[in-house]
């Protein structure tokens, strides 16, 4: 279990904010594959949420099926950040989140995500705000919290210190990204500087991030940092059981087997459903080509599979792919294929081999 504030959590592992993929059915999906404490929200824009943006609040959209649910905003000090939070309370949010690490351009380069990192006193005085307002509007029922990296760059490494500062202003859990503004999503993610934050802070949990694609990362990445929990991004949009499989090992010491093939389709089958559920065929569709070569890294030759489904035209033609392709011989669990990585030198699959095909993602 996790506690964030007033909110308890089932499980410490979290699905991370991952932008243009975690939309409400991936969410769903992810939960209904089992050991998911929280799932996040698509960054959203706090103007963009106040105005009404069609788009926009097609990312913050949830419902019963998707709690606990967390809300990630991003701006700076000069936007409506309080305001917005206000808005993702009335609209389903059980836990509010401050982007302090999105480094791509468009958001670091003067929307917030990482750019809060220079100027952490603007930061912590913006963060005591947000907390304050959220606290009136919700009784306190709704913790704020904060997601960030190491810093700018490894000359300005601010994390320790601001995750003590913003713990002071009431923020109630911080998440760390063990990587430098500077890098993106290159290099190794450094879970020993993510145990300076976990030193740093007086009571609050610190969630670690960062390279988490197999089980066996998770329990290693608490054992290096002394993290509390984990949030699991990149790693989980070709595993979304990862998180079952992750709990599983934590709370036992075995990991299970990867699911069978068959049970991996119909995985795929299910995430056919929500997509037509929740977005309309285009989005499915082109949501469903892009993944399927994800999905496909996990799943052996299945070369015929992954082309049916990028030339289905319709969500029927990929269903009737995906079903032709579920046979009696593939029920037995997968027991020597790992789908990401290979073997670290502590004997665990390494994370840091296996995103070339995800590293143009932007997060």
């Amino acid at each position: 279990m996790l506690r964030i504030g007033p909110v308890t959590l089932d499980s410490p592992l979290l699905l991370a904010p991952i932008a243009g993929h975690c939309d409400l059915a991936f969410r769903i999906l992810c939960r209904e594959e089992g050991g998911v404490g929280a799932a996040y929200t698509d960054l959203l824009n706090c103007h963009a949420i106040l105005r009404g943006t069609r788009r926009t609040l097609d990312l913050a959209a949830t419902n019963g099926l998707d709690q606990p649910c967390g809300m990630q905003l991003y701006g700076n000090s000069q936007d409506p950040l309080p305001e917005a939070a206000l808005w993702a309370i009335d609209h389903g949010a059980t836990i509010v989140d401050i982007n302090m690490g999105c480094p791509v351009d468009k958001v670091a380069k003067k929307h917030g995500g990482s750019l809060l990192l220079r100027d952490c006193a603007n930061t912590t005085a913006l963060a005591e705000r947000i907390v304050r307002a959220v606290e009136r509007h919700s009784a306190g029922r709704v913790p704020v919290t904060a997601k960030m990296r190491l810093g700018w760059d490894p000359e300005h490494p601010v994390a320790a210190q601001l995750a003590r500062d913003l713990e002071s202003a009431g923020i109630a859990a911080v998440t760390v990204h063990g990587r430098w503004t500077v890098q993106l999503f290159s290099g190794q993610a450094d879970w020993a500087r993510i145990g300076e934050v976990v030193s740093a802070v007086r009571s609050i949990p610190v969630i670690g991030n960062g390279d988490v694609t197999l089980p066996e990362h998770v329990p290693a990445i608490m054992r290096e940092s002394g993290c509390h929990g984990v949030m699991i991004g990149r790693g989980a949009l070709r595993t979304p059981w990862l998180f079952r499989r992750a709990l599983a090992l934590l709370r036992t010491g075995e990991c299970p087997p990867e699911p069978s093939l068959n049970a991996k389709i119909r995985t795929i089958l299910r995430h056919v459903e929500l997509l037509e559920r929740y977005s309309d065929e285009r989005h499915a569709l082109d949501c469903l080509r892009k993944r399927i070569s994800w999905y496909g890294k996990t799943m052996g030759h299945v070369k015929g599979l992954k082309e049916g489904v990028r030339v289905a035209e319709s969500l029927a033609a990929v269903r009737a792919v995906l079903h032709d392709w579920i046979r009696p011989d593939r029920d037995a669990p997968d027991l020597g294929r790992a789908p990401l990585g290979s073997a670290g030198p502590d004997g665990c699959p390494s994370p840091h081999v296996s995103y070339n095909d995800l590293a143009m993602l932007k997060f």
